[in-house]
């Protein structure tokens, strides 16, 4: 089985560390980016099999980076997360499925194996 791609899109650095724990144990490649720009730029080159989305970050937001990687590359499977819970939550998130993401949702904190199961999910194609 060939290796499995995963960008990694938050303006907090720190989150990357949670990912890589996480998922490289487990034999997946983990790449980070530190705005929805250079999650654009990466994805022109390199093509990933699931991409985590933080909604809220400074420049392009989480709902402009979901439409500019849904066409940039369909294929991926385009997960949400935020560590902010507020009043718009609700409607960001469909605004995020509107865009092209999946119904898949992180919120940080992220609890142990969470992301793991959210990523097995997220490729197996089930909601």
């Amino acid at each position: 089985m060939a290796e499995k791609k995963i960008l990694v899109v938050d303006d907090v650095e720190i989150v990357f560390s949670a990912f890589r724990e996480e998922l490289e144990k487990e034999g997946f490649r983990v790449d980070t980016a530190l705005s929805g720009e250079a999650a654009v730029e990466k994805a022109r080159t390199e093509r990933y099999d699931v991409i985590y989305i933080d909604l809220v970050m400074p420049g392009m937001d989480g709902i402009e980076t979901c439409r500019a990687l849904k066409d940039i590359s369909p294929a991926s499977r385009l997960v949400a997360m935020t560590g902010q819970i507020y009043s718009g939550l609700a409607d960001k998130e469909v605004e995020f499925v509107k865009a092209g993401g999946k119904v898949h949702y992180l919120y940080k904190p992220f609890q142990s194996g969470e992301i793991l199961q959210v990523t097995k999910l997220a490729l197996s194609g089930r909601n």
